[in-house]
């Protein structure tokens, strides 16, 4: 259903994505790779960019970014869009888990790496919600992790548009985030199917990738 549907950014076709990923991870055994979704609405239908992120959590020297985008009619109902959202996530994860599995063991899953994650958990879960940039480092090597924290994940990441914040305070005053109802029905959903998931503003599959994809 989906080895032949992605694109790279100029344009190439990708044959075989399954493939395509399999020689990245032959060059970089620790890549980690990640699903994103988002999606616009236009004047008769509603446009979805999916996009698979490659990229190595300790050099931080960016990331390579495929894609796909689909079109269906107009979705009215705002919670029903964000839905196909997730379920294009955990469709894509799941398809890209059974795949990778015959060749691929994750060695991207450092304590450095289970720490940052629980950190930003917790963060969307409202704790840390005052620590600033330059202190997150310190924070995040203090963490300890529970042997609940180091189970194993399905071998692909989930970023999602959903804000985990239920309001955010602007110019004009209190504002509520329309996908905060998204993240609390639909990330437990994807978590518990396994998937370490992302949430803003650390879902750069999403936010800015895909976005990305939706403004041309």
């Amino acid at each position: 259903m989906y080895k032949s549907r992605f694109r790279k950014f100029g344009g190439d076709h990708i044959p075989d994505i399954v493939e395509y990923i399999k020689n990245f991870i032959d060059k970089d055994p620790t890549v980690t790779i990640t699903v994103g979704c988002d999606s616009i609405q236009k004047r008769r239908k509603t446009t979805f960019a999916n996009t698979i992120m490659l990229y190595n959590t300790d050099i931080r020297n960016g990331a390579h970014v495929v894609f796909f985008r689909e079109s269906v009619s107009k979705i009215r109902d705002n919670q029903e869009r964000l839905f196909r959202e997730a379920k294009y996530l955990n469709d894509i994860g799941t398809y890209l888990d059974e795949e990778l599995s015959k060749f691929y063991v994750r060695k991207d899953l450092t304590l450095d790496e289970m720490k940052r994650y629980k950190y930003h958990i917790l963060r969307c879960k409202g704790e840390y919600s005052n620590v600033i940039c330059d202190q997150e480092d310190g924070i995040i090597k203090n963490i300890i992790l529970t042997d609940d924290d180091k189970v194993d994940h399905r071998l692909v990441d989930l970023h999602v548009d959903f804000n985990p914040v239920e309001s955010t305070i602007t110019g004009k005053g209190l504002h509520k985030n329309k996908s905060n109802d998204a993240y609390k029905s639909y990330v437990p959903w994807l978590r518990g199917m396994g998937f370490r998931t992302w949430a803003k503003p650390l879902a750069y599959a999403a936010t800015s990738a895909a976005d990305l994809l939706l403004k041309d």
